[in-house]
């Protein structure tokens, strides 16, 4: 029988484990100053223009390098040693903002440098976040992959709101420019940090990362090739564009709710995002507790899609500070478990060569269905205000949830039951004999 360790016993674990307290600290660092940084840099650009264009063009210009590197970032990641894709990604993206604060302090304010800043921090993230996302489980014992995934998306979801907090005490008290130096800091320091740890790379990046441009390319097509032949993956992947388009309209516009639906002020808006972010917290704890990775697509699609979408008519049908709160902190709860088991699941099954890729695409429909989220729930607003708006928005959440329990692969998309299962998942076999590809078909 299958011994199960308590909570404690497991965290002790992973952090008697040198190479993820690396990733940990490393990622909760780079977080803390993104938020922190992330704060400043607005503030600069409102400071110099007071134009909305320009602070919209800011965070449109990561986004359009996240959309647009997303994929091929990941396929490098299946390539090359995601080691020194990581330790890059961080020098790049340190050496990015350091020109923003010597170009402010020497010359002024100048916009093009600063959307330019913001292409390289867009296009270095979706290199790092598939390289980090894919090494976690190489460095982990099975078991604790999913306590693990829970440790880093529940003290990142925290570190972000209080680094959002500390960036608006360093406007006001040394200035932004300092904010912006903190996060060159924290990924110089993540640079270092993952410099000295050590991971296996992909089997095939010893003797399979030539071939020019046509391979490179070829890789491309069989990670979407592989992810059309994972019918589980696809239908996740495919939900997630709904979720995800439902999750960014309620939480764009919170701040339009609490002040014009909730007729509240600053410090409801930012009760609102602490409790969000509190239950995030909880709920990625909770996924190994529960086993929720055994049933990995349910644990997805129901707290996720349909539960969070009656929680969001909830929110928009009785309009109160107490509903409020309470239906953020479950919204939170529900989207972090899910989340959690999700990528403890992906880690898990997809093939290790193959996770690059898998993530990057997963990432390219997340990340492309923000703007078409941010600007139609602007126009809906306009049209049918905020809180018609938000009802309308949770309707289309829970149906699109309960459209999803239906497909079976999806439905099925689970891990096996005991460690001894897990260990078969994750030994070194071919690609193409390996149950690791879903639903038992094999890779390309």
């Amino acid at each position: 029988m299958t011994q199960v360790l308590p909570p404690i016993n497991r965290y002790g674990r992973l952090f008697r484990n040198p190479g993820f307290v690396r990733v940990f600290s490393a990622g909760l660092g780079s977080t803390a100053g993104s938020a922190i940084a992330g704060i400043c840099l607005v503030w600069i650009v409102w400071a110099a223009t007071g134009s909305a264009l320009d602070i919209g063009l800011l965070g449109t210009s990561g986004l359009v390098a996240a959309i647009a590197f997303s994929v091929f970032g990941g396929t490098l990641v299946d390539r090359y040693d995601r080691r020194r894709l990581m330790v890059l990604s961080d020098v790049s993206r340190a050496a990015a903002l350091a020109v923003v604060v010597l170009v402010l302090v020497r010359f002024g304010f100048d916009l093009p440098v600063l959307l330019g800043a913001e292409f390289v921090l867009g296009a270095f993230s979706v290199l790092f976040n598939p390289a980090e996302q894919s090494v976690v489980p190489s460095l982990v014992a099975p078991e604790l992959v999913a306590d693990a995934n829970g440790l880093v998306r529940s003290s990142r979801s925290s570190v972000q709101f209080a680094g959002a907090a500390i960036g608006g005490i360093l406007i006001v008290t040394l200035g932004p420019l300092f904010g912006v130096g903190v996060n060159v800091l924290t990924f110089v320091l993540s640079a270092a940090l993952l410099t000295g740890m050590r991971v296996a790379s992909p089997r095939r990046a010893a003797n399979q990362v030539g071939g020019g441009a046509g391979a490179y390319f070829a890789d491309v097509v069989a990670g979407f090739r592989w992810l059309y032949r994972a019918k589980g993956f696809l239908q996740l992947t495919i939900s997630a564009t709904f979720f995800n388009f439902c999750s960014t309209v309620v939480g764009t516009f919170l701040v339009i709710f609490a002040a014009a639906v909730l007729h509240g002020s600053a410090l409801v808006f930012a009760g609102l995002l602490a409790v969000e972010v509190g239950g995030t917290a909880v709920g990625s704890l909770l996924v190994s507790r529960v086993g929720a990775v055994r049933w990995a697509g349910r644990a997805w699609t129901i707290p996720y899609g349909m539960v969070a979408g009656a929680l969001a008519i909830v929110l928009a049908a009785f309009p109160s500070v107490p509903v409020a709160l309470a239906v953020l902190f479950a919204i939170g709860l529900f989207s972090g478990f899910a989340g959690t088991a999700w990528l403890t699941a992906a880690q898990l099954l997809v093939p290790t060569e193959m996770q690059g890729r898998y993530f990057g695409i997963d990432s390219l429909g997340s990340v492309a269905i923000l703007p078409a989220a941010q600007i139609g729930g602007a126009l809906l607003i306009g049209v049918w205000g905020t809180q018609t708006t938000y009802l309308a928005t949770g309707i289309l959440w829970l149906f699109a949830g309960l459209l999803f329990l239906a497909p079976r692969a999806l439905w099925r998309l689970g891990y096996p039951p005991t460690p001894e299962d897990a260990a078969s998942y994750r030994s070194d076999v071919s690609v193409a004999d390996t149950p690791r590809s879903p639903e038992g078909t094999p890779s390309d």
